[in-house]
């Protein structure tokens, strides 16, 4: 999972890097405001980075096996909006990424070229 999905975010023109906490995240502002979060954790690891999340919610994609009424509501009350269904559909990953706003300046993939364009960073065996 984790190579393939390396290179669909690499065929949008995305860049992408591994850290082992979200408390990595902090250190990371500037890749994080220019990019965003994709990630594959456990509730109870989210739960625990909560306050760094809140910060980032506008920039995070969640990755999940089983997605429930109740596991979207407990989510979206800790401010996560983008949740998808493992395994991610590539078009619909594209789509999700599309309804990101990137702040000006800040180059975005085209979606169809290779090139340079924004971060990814991931965690461990998750892409954030």
């Amino acid at each position: 999972m984790r190579l393939s999905l390396n290179k669909i975010l690499k065929k949008y023109g995305f860049r992408t890097e591994e850290i082992e906490d979200f408390s990595e995240l902090e250190k990371r502002k500037k890749d994080v405001e220019g990019g965003m979060i994709l990630a594959d954790v456990e509730i109870d690891v989210l739960e625990k980075g909560f306050s760094l999340l809140k910060r980032w919610n506008d920039r995070f994609i969640l990755m999940t096996p089983l997605v429930t009424d109740e596991l979207t509501l407990r989510l979206k009350k800790m401010g996560i909006h983008r949740i998808m269904k493992k395994p991610v559909d590539p078009r619909l990953l594209r789509k999700v990424i599309r309804e990101i706003s990137f702040p000006d300046g800040v180059k975005t993939p085209s979606f169809g070229k290779k090139g340079e364009g924004s971060h990814f960073i991931q965690k461990g065996g998750e892409v954030l």
